[in-house]
């Protein structure tokens, strides 16, 4: 997905153990999130979160537009400027590949 970021609503971590969300405006008008969906409760979890995926809309909407390897996770958050907190967390996760 290539999806140009036009707007950005806001970065957070959820509110179920750990995983993160970035939510967008894109150019086609549509709101997106881009979602690290943490592995805090398997066992022996090899990173702390799963690979980033986005949605359109909410997560909880259940509407995946796209998979992204940690490499096109890294790529698509390239360029992004956003001074918040949690959005540094998410972009430092997404570069040690899902290990927090």
């Amino acid at each position: 997905m290539t999806t140009p970021i036009s707007r950005i609503i806001g970065a957070d971590i959820c509110r179920d153990g750990g995983s993160y969300s970035f939510c967008f405006y894109s150019d086609d008008s549509q709101w997106y999130e881009f979602f690290l969906r943490t592995r805090a409760f398997e066992n022996a979890a090899p990173a702390s979160h799963f690979p980033p995926v986005i949605y359109l809309g909410s997560a909880n909407d259940d509407k995946l537009v796209d998979r992204l390897t940690w490499e096109e996770g890294r790529n698509f958050l390239d360029g992004v400027e956003y001074d918040n907190e949690r959005f540094r967390e998410l972009v430092a996760i997404v570069r040690a590949e899902g290990k927090s």
